[in-house]
């Protein structure tokens, strides 16, 4: 038997192995980060194939470079398919590079203890066969650490990630890039010692145990700041995104308050009216002719004035949904509304309250200017209740697309500013929980619509 040919075949396969399950890797890393998953997998796919041009090329290129110029042809990639949030993706390259050397020098470490471990108990000679049997035994070894190192710490750096559409600033780059920094000046100096001409060259496996489990300290050490940097901005990110919620949602309850305020004043209206409604039935008796039915006119948009032809069967959102048509009105938005307040059913006008001020904004919003759309604007608000199942849908007009964010499958904003937008959808699908139920949006063509169902239990009598 050919042993040289089998070691080459082994060898080759190897290698392609390692470098797949790197590219898998990477393309594991970004594509939660990405709009597109056809965008992560042609960055783990760039990689690889860059990889294997400079594999068999016949100049001989540091790997220190070579596995740059890999990571950073994944960035180009991702960069050229999605033209945003450029920060995050040099961060994401960034990471994977530093990753892919702690994993693979991780790899190679425990390997070596392994083989000198086997060495300590098997002494004596060992022939071609025997060695070439060792020698496939460790490359399998090597592919599966690999493997379930890579799983593990992108694994955990995922998850660790939470706000991962959320535009990158430059200070949030710059300190969770620093464990990653002292990740590859310990990769540039490893590479150093045993690739430069003034370096070591000598075989790792030659290297005493100490040297290795200094090694591996090092490694295991690098591991951990990078994810715990990671995990500690993120919690203070989401830390201050829970601050702007209960900000906004304290600035929803102010507006409860106004619209509560807002009835007091419509009722006293109505009652002023009923108040003086006897005075007027006797001046229309006594009026005749034309002057008759001028002051039936007056009386009549006195009571439009007061009534706005919005009766959904609860004051606080009679208000709210006079305020709204109002403003689409002013936007020159059609406001179709025949929405009905569940009467005698265990819910709170403050919960439903939430969700119509948020669902109509988002839907003024979204139909306000749409030139696109083959129809003009509007916004729809109807309700049902069915047994104990009681739904609200707002639709409205829309042009375009959405985004979905993986974690929810909630409309990613198309604002700018995502740290300060975005929390309308997260605050209905809260009050739908709270009733034992959820939220769907639908795209149809022009077409976006929000549906909630809530559990409405019939309230006690008593």
């Amino acid at each position: 038997m050919d042993w040289e040919f089998c070691y080459f075949i082994v060898s080759e396969i190897y290698n392609f192995l390692m470098l797949l399950s790197s590219g898998l890797a990477y393309f594991y890393l970004v594509r939660d980060f990405v709009q597109n998953k056809k965008t992560a997998l042609l960055s783990g796919v760039s990689y690889v194939a860059v990889m294997l041009i400079l594999w068999y090329e016949p100049y001989y290129l540091p790997s220190f470079w070579a596995y740059l110029i890999g990571a950073l042809s994944g960035l180009c990639v991702m960069c050229l398919m999605e033209r945003e949030n450029f920060l995050q993706k040099i961060f994401l390259a960034w990471t994977f590079y530093a990753v892919r050397w702690l994993v693979a020098r991780t790899t190679v470490t425990v390997a070596a203890l392994l083989w000198k471990v086997f060495f300590l108990w098997t002494p004596g000679y060992i022939d071609v066969a025997e060695g070439y049997y060792l020698y496939l035994v460790q490359c399998m070894t090597e592919i599966l650490l690999q493997i379930v190192l890579f799983i593990i710490t992108i694994g955990l750096i995922v998850r660790a990630y939470c706000g991962k559409r959320q535009k990158m600033q430059g200070r949030e780059f710059l300190l969770m890039s620093l464990p990653l920094f002292t990740s590859v000046m310990g990769y540039a100096y490893v590479k150093y010692i045993w690739e430069s001409p003034a370096g070591l060259q000598a075989d790792e496996f030659d290297s005493p145990v100490f040297y290795h489990g200094m090694v591996l300290l090092y490694c295991l050490s690098l591991y951990i700041p990078i994810v715990v940097v990671i995990a500690l901005f993120q919690n203070i990110k989401e830390r201050q995104r829970e601050e702007i919620q209960k900000e906004l949602l304290t600035g929803q309850m102010e507006d409860m308050k106004r619209h509560i305020r807002e009835v007091e004043e419509l009722y006293q209206e109505i009652r002023s009216l009923k108040h003086d409604m006897g005075n007027h039935v006797m001046v229309l008796q006594k009026l005749e002719g034309r002057e008759r039915e001028q002051y039936a006119k007056s009386l009549q948009e006195q009571y439009m004035a007061v009534a706005e032809g919005i009766q959904s069967g609860n004051p606080v959102t009679d208000v709210i949904l006079m305020e709204w048509r109002r403003e689409a009105l002013a936007k020159g938005i059609v406001f179709d509304c025949s929405f009905l307040y569940p009467a005698g059913r265990e819910v709170d006008a403050f919960d439903i309250s939430i969700i119509l001020n948020n669902a109509i904004a988002n839907a003024l919003e979204a139909a306000k200017g749409e030139e696109e759309c083959d129809s003009a604007a509007y916004v729809r608000i109807t309700s049902a209740l069915r047994e104990n199942v009681y739904i609200i849908e707002v639709e409205n007009t829309f042009s375009g697309g959405i985004v979905r964010d993986r974690e929810s499958d909630l409309p990613i904003t198309t604002k700018e500013d995502k740290v300060f937008h975005g929390f309308g959808l997260r605050n209905i699908r809260r009050v739908a929980q709270k009733y034992h139920g959820d939220m769907e949006v639908q795209v149809q063509g022009q077409v976006f619509r929000l549906s909630v169902m809530l559990q409405a239990c019939k309230a006690d009598a008593g």
